[in-house]
């Protein structure tokens, strides 16, 4: 009878359901605060990425924790970057934005003792765009095209030393007459001074971050697009030249692709290294998840924004790609962008 009793329990028990396995990373991330650092003041391009990241982000996360945007601007993205490098935590709970220069800064310019970061060693989560960067100039400017910048010195603005790789390779490796004038805390301060009269033209990074400004000014001829700084034409500006038909050599064409395909990766996401696998993936699950959500594309729609997703993937393959350049051609950039303007 002990027998068949115990048989009996042995039976029901395989019967009954079996209670689901704890999700740690579930388990961790329920209830918790995350904090999103931007590079940035509030108000700019990378932040409205940002906060539109940190609304949606948090659904698609094991554990449905909340997103607090922290805005640290300054150095161009370096101080943020430095912070996410060795300060914020490596628990899960912290995450940024940074400047898409910032990622070939390390390799591009001359040793500097505020770089405190190794960009091979993020973990990158994805980007909500690829950018197209466009060489901007205001209507009373007497630069009608590309060949101009040969002849007639272009006064640009400088907000911080990644703005000035191209206009420096430009001068130092091709001959360009750009002028930089330094001092402006951001692009927002660099669209007043257009307006003002301050600079003739922006060599701007981002039409996506900042089409809000830019597309009424162009539509109503106050300012004329002259290039697009990327190394493929954007289907927006099928009649602009590509900033890269200025180059006259094979050499010189691979030296400013090095500084272009940063606008591969538009606005990067990414946790600091050290942050734990499984965390990490399921941030990444979720980055790539939020990206096709109807709820998402839709609040991006209404906020201006359009969704053209880069995988944390792609980001990494590029970077390998970058670090990977012949020096020689690094070489070419390197003294290009430290020369002096």
């Amino acid at each position: 009878m002990k027998s068949g009793t115990a048989s009996l329990a042995l039976l029901v028990a395989a019967l009954l359901p079996t209670p689901l396995a704890a999700d740690p990373v579930e388990d961790f991330y329920r209830g918790k605060h995350l904090t999103m650092y931007v590079g940035s003041d509030a108000g700019g391009g990378y932040d409205t990425y940002a906060r539109l990241v940190a609304r949606h982000l948090g659904r698609f996360i094991p554990g449905k924790p909340d997103l607090v945007v922290q805005n640290m601007p300054g150095g161009g993205g370096i101080r943020v970057t430095n912070n996410l490098f060795n300060i914020a935590p490596k628990d899960g709970t912290a995450l940024g934005t940074v400047q898409r220069a910032i990622l070939t800064t390390p390799l591009l310019e001359a040793p500097n003792a505020e770089l405190h970061y190794d960009p091979l060693k993020f973990k990158w989560l994805g980007s909500l765009n690829t950018e197209t960067g466009l060489l901007v100039v205001w209507n009373t400017a007497p630069h009608k095209d590309m060949k101009d910048l040969f002849d007639k010195e272009l006064l640009v603005e400088s907000s911080n030393p990644t703005t000035d790789y191209m206009p420096l390779f430009l001068n130092n490796v091709l001959g360009t007459k750009f002028k930089i004038v330094s001092g402006y805390k951001g692009a927002n301060d660099v669209y007043l001074a257009l307006e003002r009269g301050e600079v003739q033209g922006r060599v701007s990074n981002s039409w996506a971050g900042y089409k809000g400004v830019l597309k009424p000014w162009i539509d109503t001829d106050k300012a004329r697009v002259l290039a697009q700084l990327s190394t493929a034409k954007s289907s927006m500006f099928p009649d602009v030249p590509l900033i890269l038909d200025l180059a006259k050599t094979d050499r010189q064409r691979q030296a400013m692709e090095l500084i272009l395909l940063a606008q591969l990766w538009g606005r990067p996401f990414l946790m600091p290294p050290g942050t734990p696998d499984d965390r990490f993936l399921a941030v990444r699950t979720a980055f790539a998840a939020m990206m096709k959500d109807p709820e998402f594309i839709a609040d991006a729609t209404q906020s201006g924004i359009d969704i053209d997703s880069v995988t944390g993937e792609a980001i990494e393959a590029t970077l390998r790609r970058i670090y990977a350049t012949p020096p020689d051609i690094v070489e070419v950039v390197r003294k290009a962008v430290n020369a002096t303007n």
